[in-house]
């Protein structure tokens, strides 16, 4: 009678302190079976603190396939959605591993599994948003989904201390080695990407003429990607640190990025030769250099770390020698077709 009492009264709210005095009156009376029904009944009502708040978030299991049937947007939106519920499951999950592991502290009684048990939801909850972020590694690639992947990834770097601890023990391994699985495979695709788009920008064979010699879309649309990925620095610094390359990770960002430029204007030499006049040919090539030049510094400029990636960028990507080499190749041409046509006349 007198334990059934006791019980009653901890169907309420308890503190970390309360509910090991709760656990001390079942080790006190010596009663193994009362005592462990005790304990049970703490992992219970932890359990029943945790699992509503987990199912408010609504996380619906989606494949591969349900992701490559996104519209861009979508995708942007589920992931923006996974961000906020992965953040809030492993805040959840954390704050329910202290609460055990302060509860037990002392007590002969495995805690991890009590943890397990209780945290049953929350493993499911996370395994699903798991689930989604893997499906979303191995989606089709493009070029604009590797910003997904790079926010994927800074999110998953962002909890990662926490997850080690949340699932150190052996019950809950299998969780612990998914999440960091999928933060490498993030990093490994994210990697293989840029790859990716170097080949893409090398091998575009869009059929759009310049006639005017103007800027390329191809050239406007490498230089905003490049500037894209200068706002994610921070991210691919981590990113690197997952390769053992032997260089810094400012080295390894500024070798992309030079691959990438120079994928570009080797692309440029190919399309300028759909020019017939070679001085339109220079007039193009200018232009586009320029344009690469101009915008490279901006990136520089408008970079508030001020990392070497940036300088390393402007030097060995479209270096000054090259553009000087360039001009000079435009302006003795433009000179020689200006003192050609002002031998021309025409009758009033």
């Amino acid at each position: 009678m007198e334990t059934s009492s006791h019980a009653t009264k901890f169907t309420e709210n308890k503190t970390v302190s309360e509910y090991r005095e709760y656990l001390s009156y079942g080790k006190y009376i010596n009663n193994e079976k009362i005592c462990s029904n005790e304990l049970y009944l703490v992992r219970d009502a932890r359990r029943s603190a945790l699992e509503p708040s987990l199912r408010k978030l609504g996380v619906e299991k989606l494949s591969k396939d349900d992701v490559e049937r996104m519209q861009s947007d979508a995708l942007e939106a589920k992931i923006g959605k996974w961000t906020k519920y992965l953040q809030i499951t492993v805040k959840l999950l954390a704050g329910e591993r202290k609460i055990c592991d302060e509860v037990f502290e002392g007590i002969s009684f495995n805690k991890d599994q009590c943890f397990t048990e209780l945290a049953r939801t929350g493993v499911a909850v996370a395994k699903t948003l798991l689930s989604f972020g893997d499906a979303v590694a191995k989606s089709k690639r493009s070029s604009e989904k590797l910003f997904v992947l790079l926010d994927m990834y800074e999110v998953m770097h962002e909890v990662r201390s926490e997850v080690e601890v949340i699932f150190q023990d052996s019950f809950c391994s299998e969780m612990r080695e998914a999440a960091l699985g999928l933060m490498k495979l993030l990093a490994q695709t994210a990697h293989e990407m840029f790859v990716d788009f170097e080949e893409l920008v090398e091998k575009d064979t869009s059929k759009t003429n310049v006639h005017d010699g103007t800027v390329h879309p191809l050239t406007i649309r490498v230089i905003n990607h490049v500037k894209f990925l200068f706002d994610y620095q921070s991210t691919l610094k981590l990113l690197f640190q997952e390769f053992e390359t032997g260089s810094d990770t400012e080295s390894q960002l500024a070798v992309v990025l030079t691959k990438i430029m120079q994928a570009l204007q080797n692309n440029l030499d190919g399309k300028s030769n759909q020019y017939k006049d070679p001085a339109l040919m220079s007039i193009f090539l200018a232009n586009n250099i320029h344009y690469m030049a101009v915008q490279t510094l901006s990136i520089q400029v408008a970079s508030s770390s001020g990392t070497s990636a940036s300088s390393d960028l402007s030097s060995s990507g479209v270096s000054r020698a090259m553009i000087k080499e360039r001009l000079k190749s435009f302006n003795m041409q433009f000179e020689e077709l200006r003192a050609k046509q002002s031998l021309w006349t025409i009758p009033d």
